[in-house]
C-alpha cells in the first residue's frame, strides 16, 4: 500500500498566536511533580528551538525566552 505526502501547512495559517505559542513537552520517567523533580524536553512549535530541562525553572524559562522573542517579532 503506497501513502500519499502530507500536505504542507499554509504558512499564513500559521502565523496565528495559537500556533506561535504552541510548545510540546515531553517529560522523561524520572519527573515525580509531588517531590518537585521536572526532567524532560520542551520545543517551541513554529521555531522548532529545543531544550531538556531539569527543572521547573529551567521549563519556563525557555518558554518564557522563546515567548519573549515571539512578541518582539510581532
Amino acid at each position: 500500500m503506497t501513502y500519499g505526502t502530507r500536505p504542507e501547512y499554509c504558512p499564513l495559517m500559521m502565523k496565528g498566536w495559537q500556533y506561535s505559542g504552541a510548545f510540546v513537552i515531553q517529560f522523561r520517567p524520572e519527573t515525580d511533580i509531588s517531590a518537585g523533580r521536572f526532567e524532560g524536553k520542551v520545543e517551541h512549535m513554529t521555531s522548532h528551538k529545543a531544550t531538556r530541562f531539569h527543572s521547573l525553572e529551567e521549563l519556563l524559562s525557555f518558554i518564557a525566552s522563546v515567548l519573549d522573542e515571539v512578541r518582539k517579532a510581532e
